[in-house]
């Protein structure tokens, strides 16, 4: 149960995973979102929601069944194609993304490692390819984000460290 939830139980998507679900008593939660790029779907009409925690822009050949949903270039179209056979139409569903923050900042790395920055560029990108656009983006900074997804309402809740829960 989520506290100050009623009636509701939290699915934690961990790294590389994806959970894609018409349940309303669930809610999807990706914690500890750093470069990191959490990806929420959500059709109204059809009450498909889905939440994706990407973690590298792109697979280079490394993409296996086990993890392609680790990178977003061959995640994005697979998440795609899951929320499709759950009965969610991709003309009316809504996308918004958080994450991609710069959280190694070691001297003489900060333009080198920016994978935050490349996660962020690499969803926009993987979007454009599909001809749906991102409706609401929190991405960049130097915080961790924690990102809710309440699967009866569509309302997506993103939480910096420290600070109040805010609707993205």
């Amino acid at each position: 149960m989520i506290q100050g939830v009623a009636n509701t139980s939290a699915v934690v998507v961990g790294l590389g995973e994806y959970h894609v679900t018409k349940d309303p008593s669930l809610q999807l939660v990706c914690l500890g979102i750093g470069s990191c790029i959490a990806f929420a779907a959500y059709d109204r009409l059809s009450g498909v929601a889905g939440l994706a925690h990407f973690v590298l822009p792109e697979g280079a050949g490394r993409t296996t069944a086990a993890n392609e949903t680790r990178f977003i270039d061959t995640g994005v179209p697979f998440v795609l194609e899951a929320l499709r056979s759950a009965g969610a139409i991709q003309s009316r569903t809504v996308f918004k993304i958080a994450g991609g923050s710069q959280m190694t900042v070691a001297r003489g790395f900060e333009s080198k490692l920016n994978i935050g920055e490349r996660n962020a560029e690499a969803i926009e990108q993987a979007m454009s390819l599909t001809r749906f656009t991102i409706s609401s983006t929190d991405v960049g900074g130097s915080q961790g984000r924690t990102v809710r997804l309440d699967v009866a309402t569509g309302k997506i809740l993103v939480s910096k460290v420290g600070g109040a829960p805010y609707e993205l």
